[in-house]
């Protein structure tokens, strides 16, 4: 915990050096990530990473707060339902160990039109597996980095999922979707996982109205 007033909060996707500059930058003292500050250490000692992180925590009196399940899993504010809701689709049922969801469409839609969409919405390259259905109705959502494993794609098939859209590619999943007959888009890590903590910062902006700043700060990742 920094400081205890608190004019502007510092939004971002993942608690880096970077990062914190540009909240120090901004006059924020307070900042919210996906993916928040990492603890682990070496013979009880801090990577330079880490000290470097602390040393700009601690010099500018920052709190830093991460969430990185519940900003992946909540049904409303989450990386998956933000864009299952973006896309146009609407939330069914949990998937993936409940970090992300399936979802349907209104009407099928074609596997390419959706591969459109998603390099829109992600402003990202989409790495695609074309191995199922062209008409799409069921999709499965999981940001950051889904890596299906034998029970996943059990899940998905039991589910119907006929699309499993993701962030990070792994070398082993492409063949594994081909030979499920699921088609299969990486759309990037940090590029799935903007959307929760902005979501986040629309109902803080709500809750304090004018009392604080609220900013979100792009840190891109090409991962």
């Amino acid at each position: 915990l920094g400081d205890e007033k608190v004019n502007k909060v510092a939004l971002g996707t993942s608690l880096t050096e970077d990062f914190l500059k540009e909240v120090e930058r901004v006059g924020s003292n307070f900042g919210i990530f996906h993916h928040g500050f990492d603890v682990r250490t070496y013979k009880s000692r801090y990577p330079l990473f880490s000290q470097k992180r602390l040393r700009l925590i601690f010099e500018n009196k920052m709190t830093v707060m991460g969430f990185h399940y519940t900003l992946d899993a909540h049904p409303t504010l989450g990386n998956n339902a933000v864009i299952i809701r973006e896309l146009g689709a609407q939330l069914k049922e949990s998937l993936f160990e409940e970090w992300g969801y399936t979802a349907t469409f209104p009407k099928p839609m074609m596997i390419k039109e959706l591969s459109d969409r998603c390099a829109k919405l992600f402003e990202h390259d989409v790495f695609a597996v074309f191995s199922g259905p062209e008409k799409v109705t069921t999709i499965g959502v999981v940001s950051g980095a889904g890596k299906p494993y034998g029970e996943h794609l059990a899940e998905m098939e039991e589910k119907g999922v006929q699309l499993f859209i993701t962030g990070e590619p792994s070398e082993s999943v492409p063949h594994k979707m081909k030979e499920s007959g699921i088609n299969y888009f990486a759309c990037g890590h940090y590029a799935t996982e903007v959307f929760g903590v902005q979501e986040l910062g629309k109902v803080i902006k709500a809750e304090f109205k004018d009392k604080l700043e609220v900013e979100f700060i792009d840190i891109p990742n090409p991962i």
